[in-house]
């Protein structure tokens, strides 16, 4: 029987139900029981995860209310229980997380991108602008002569709102594009990262 609430969205709404999500991986256990309810067997095999890991994180989500236990199936030994999410889709407020999604993949991005290895093929070019201000850019003096492992790119625009739309659907679109054209390819596993907001006037140093 399917929870009352499945077809709508559930709102998280305590502190609770926030912190429970905060583990990147309870947020995977909690939507692998979206469309069909699982067992805690299941779940290792579909997250690659240990059954005594899963069932430490499987607490919390069944003490907030967002994991129920759909049937339990008697057997010989320990009965089987089956887990299933109390809806299909989950709204948090991001300020209710203890951090924001993406802290995570930043600080192992930040790590990857300092690593000497990554940095070696890269300088920093210093140079005046049109207007004779001093400017920095990150160039690859070999440009194209190895494959580029690593990089990065900062840069200060003056957007209007019409162009920070337009910009967020071209690396939107553009990522989407690699994402696309790589799948079941293969390859080494990269972190992208595209972000933009507006720039701090008071930035300690």
């Amino acid at each position: 029987m399917k929870p009352p609430d499945w077809s709508r969205a559930r709102r998280i709404a305590t502190r609770a139900e926030a912190s429970a999500l905060d583990h990147p991986l309870r947020s995977r256990l909690l939507m692998a029981c979206v469309r069909d309810e699982r067992s805690l067997t299941e779940l290792a095999h579909d997250l690659g995860a240990p059954l005594a890991k899963l069932h430490y994180h499987l607490a919390p989500l069944l003490g907030c209310g967002l994991l129920t236990v759909s049937r339990v199936e008697p057997r010989a030994g320990r009965a089987v229980r089956y887990y299933r999410a109390v809806a299909e889709s989950f709204l948090i407020s991001l300020a209710d997380m203890a951090e924001a999604p993406g802290a995570r993949f930043g600080r192992e991005l930040r790590q990857s991108l300092d690593d000497r290895g990554n940095r070696a093929n890269l300088s920093l070019l210093h140079y005046l602008d049109e207007n004779g201000r001093g400017d920095v850019r990150l160039i690859d003096p070999e440009e194209g002569r190895a494959a580029r492992r690593a990089f990065e790119y900062w840069k200060v625009l003056p957007l209007t709102r019409e162009q920070r739309q337009s910009l967020a659907v071209e690396i939107d679109a553009l990522i989407r594009r690699y994402e696309t054209a790589g799948a079941g390819q293969g390859g080494e596993l990269f972190l992208v990262h595209a972000a933009f907001a507006p720039k701090a006037r008071d930035v300690s140093r």
